[in-house]
């Protein structure tokens, strides 16, 4: 399986790519979480990642909150 972690805005998203048929089996068990969602990533020949409309991987999104300011007194 292979794995790519995307951080955008703070946004952390798990990418898992199967490469077999167990690495399928096994998306098919964890899609069934919580912020999970079936999506498509590919490599381009830039160097960079792109999305498809193929939904072949599983995406997990581990959202955190937007950085608060202290203001000290």
């Amino acid at each position: 399986m292979k794995t790519t972690i995307l951080i955008k805005e703070n946004r952390t998203q798990l990418v898992l790519e199967p490469e077999n048929d167990h690495d399928k089996d096994v998306l098919k068990i964890l899609k069934k979480l919580p912020n999970t969602h079936m999506d498509n990533f590919y490599d381009c020949e830039g160097g960079w990642t792109r999305n498809s409309r193929d939904e072949t991987d599983l995406v997990i999104v581990f959202d955190t909150s937007p950085p608060t300011k202290n203001k000290e007194l």
